[in-house]
């Protein structure tokens, strides 16, 4: 391979601690969009919520699509704004810009979020899946083996659950980054490339290792059960936005627990509300919940302890150039509130 990918990472990396640093010469000043400084009950002025969102199945899509975040902050004197963000570095340059106050990540993007010193916090888990990540190959490939990709083109996102998960798996092979070419390309590129036969293998997730499966015949040479790894994923919010407006960040939560209570008890409904919304094929949304365990529960400590073995793991690849504790930007507080509530509340 001409050129270590790790290499393009640190690079990726590097830009967003150059965009942290400018953050903060930039930021001292309060968010226009969510101003006013009231750390307890609603808030006095109207506040605008920015929620990123994805082309997902997920319930923060779902509550997306039924209004019901805007049902919710409308009793808090809030109203949402939706931004469109396609996950990883450009999230969190979103948090550190202030035009985004709450979104769900992947456990690698947290890791190189807080390695830039990115100002947020996990409060919760959205979902968890050894099976939601994978590597794919095309319907007609002869690949059978992990071994077999030795100089093959694999597509990737950096700093993604996908390319945590293709570097395990390529070690398990006893294969290395040197012995494949890595292509770096967004979900949406690298899905063409893929459709278009110019990459041998695809690490991706949910949704689009569904569709490509459902719709496009790809197969699933490995994915997390393969090595007994979960990929969780995480709810974040910026920290200057949940000090200033916590009322807020459990109304997120309680939504989102809601929402997924809802979803199960109507699952027929859910995967038509889905469908509608993301337009893919109702077989790709089905899958997508089969291979998704979704969540909105309290970060563990067995998941922190996971978060920092993986920020050890980058740090050993070389894919990242310091240490982080990832329990420093954990706060359950939030969602054990939401919880709470919840619960008072039937």
């Amino acid at each position: 391979m001409k050129k270590n990918t790790f290499a393009i990472l640190l690079v990726a990396i590097s830009m967003l601690l150059v965009l942290a640093a400018c953050g903060k010469d930039n930021n001292s000043g309060s968010n226009t969009t969510a101003s006013g400084n009231n750390k307890g009950g609603a808030s006095a002025s109207e506040v605008t919520v920015n929620i990123g969102v994805q082309h997902a199945v997920a319930p923060l899509v779902l509550a997306q699509q039924q209004k019901w975040f805007e049902e919710e902050f409308a009793k808090h004197n809030a109203k949402v704004s939706w931004v469109e963000v396609p996950g990883g570095p450009a999230q969190f340059d979103a948090i550190l810009t202030d035009r985004l106050d709450l979104a769900v990540t992947g456990n690698t993007t947290v890791i190189t979020g807080q390695i830039s010193d990115i100002p947020f916090k996990e409060i919760a888990i959205g979902s968890t899946g050894s099976k939601n990540v994978g590597l794919l190959l095309p319907k007609n490939s002869t690949i059978t083996d992990l071994s077999e990709l030795k100089g093959k083109k694999i597509a990737v996102a950096k700093a993604t659950a996908a390319y945590d998960i293709l570097f395990r798996l390529l070690d398990k092979a006893g294969l290395t980054a040197n012995d494949v070419e890595l292509i770096q390309l967004s979900a949406d590129e690298a899905k063409a490339a893929f459709v278009g036969g110019s990459v041998d293998a695809w690490a991706i997730g949910e949704p689009y290792l569904s569709t490509a499966v459902v719709d496009e015949g790809a197969k699933v040479l490995a994915d997390g059960s393969s090595i007994n790894y979960i990929s969780p994923a995480f709810h974040i919010v910026r920290t200057k936005f949940a000090d200033e407006h916590p009322d807020l960040v459990v109304a997120y939560l309680k939504v989102l627990e809601k929402t997924l209570q809802w979803q199960t008890d109507h699952l027929d409904e859910a995967v038509k509300i889905y469908a509608e919304g993301t337009k893919l094929n109702p077989e790709v949304v089905k899958s997508v919940i089969s291979n998704v365990q979704f969540a909105t529960v309290p970060i563990s400590d067995d998941f922190v302890k996971a978060q920092g073995e993986l920020a050890a793991f980058l740090l050993k690849e070389k894919a990242v150039n310091k240490s982080v504790d990832p329990s420093k930007v954990v706060d359950n507080t939030f969602i054990n509130q939401a919880l709470e509530e919840l619960k008072n509340d039937k």
